[in-house]
C-alpha cells in the first residue's frame, strides 16, 4: 500500500497477491518479494506511484528482502536454498547475477557496488549485523552483544549513520522486547532509541536523515501495528 505522508487521504494498493518485504527504489518503484506457489518466492517490481504492470526479476527460487542501491543500478536480495541464506546481485541493466556472501537483510553503502551491511546468525542463535565488502573479501563485525539480537539495519543516505532494531529480554517481568538503535557507521555512538514495552521494529530514514519511520504495536489496545515517527537530532 502507498500513501502521501503529507495528505490524509486513502492508501492506494499496489500488489494484489501475497506480497512481503517491500522496499522502496530511488527509481519510484516498490521492489517487493512475490509468493508464486511450490515454494517459490520471486522478486517483482511495481511502480509506486502510477501502478503500471508489474515486473518479474527472479524466478523458480525462494527469493526475498529486495533492496535498490542508491544509483539505480544493482538490486541486492537474499536466497533461500537446502544449505542456508546467502545474498546475490543482480544487475539491473544486464541482467546478470552474481553471488556475493552469505547473511540476509542486505542494505548497500554508497552506490551500493562493493559494500552493503546485512544480518548473520551465530551459532547459539544470536543475530550479528556485518559490513560486507564483497569485492576486496573484507568482512567487518559492526554489532554484537552476548545478550540481544540485532537485525534489519538501514543505512542513512550520507552513509553517515545505521539504525536497526535489537531484541533483548528485559530485566523486570523476563519478557522478550525489540526496540530502535543507531550507531555511526564506524561503530561509535551506539545509542538505544525508543524503551517503549510494545514491539518497534523495521526502522528506515526519511529522505533528508532527519528522522526516522518505524512499525509499531504501541498506542494500541490489541497490541495491532502503525506505522510511526520520530526525530533524529543528530
Amino acid at each position: 500500500m502507498v500513501r502521501r505522508i503529507s495528505s490524509s487521504g486513502v492508501s492506494t494498493q499496489r500488489t494484489f497477491r501475497d506480497a512481503q518485504s517491500c522496499a522502496w527504489g530511488v527509481d519510484g518503484s516498490l521492489y517487493y518479494s512475490n509468493w508464486v506457489g511450490s515454494g517459490n518466492w520471486q522478486v517483482e517490481s511495481v511502480k509506486a506511484i502510477t501502478g503500471t504492470l508489474m515486473r518479474q526479476l527472479t524466478s523458480n527460487n525462494h527469493d526475498n528482502s529486495p533492496i535498490l542501491s542508491a544509483d539505480g543500478e544493482t538490486l541486492y536480495f537474499v536466497r533461500f536454498d537446502n544449505i542456508g541464506t546467502s545474498i546475490w546481485m543482480l544487475d539491473m541493466k544486464s541482467n546478470s547475477l552474481t553471488s556475493c556472501s552469505r547473511g540476509y537483510l542486505p542494505y548497500p553503502i554508497g552506490n551500493g557496488k562493493e559494500e552493503y551491511v546485512c544480518v548473520r546468525n551465530t551459532s547459539d542463535g544470536r543475530s550479528e549485523i556485518w559490513l560486507v565488502n564483497f569485492v576486496s573479501g573484507q568482512e567487518t563485525l559492526l554489532v554484537t552483544d552476548q545478550e540481544k539480537g540485532f537485525s534489519n539495519p538501514c543505512v542513512s543516505r550520507d552513509g553517515k549513520w545505521i539504525v536497526f532494531e535489537g531484541m533483548a529480554k528485559s530485566s523486570v517481568n523476563k519478557k522478550w522486547n525489540v526496540d530502535i538503535y543507531a550507531m555511526r557507521m564506524d561503530g561509535s555512538n551506539m545509542m538505544q532509541l525508543t524503551y517503549h514495552p510494545g514491539t518497534d521494529c523495521s526502522p528506515v530514514w526519511s529522505a533528508d536523515g532527519k528522522a526516522i519511520y518505524f512499525i509499531s504495536s504501541r498506542g494500541t489496545k490489541d497490541s495491532s501495528y502503525n506505522i510511526w515517527k520520530m526525530n533524529f537530532p543528530y
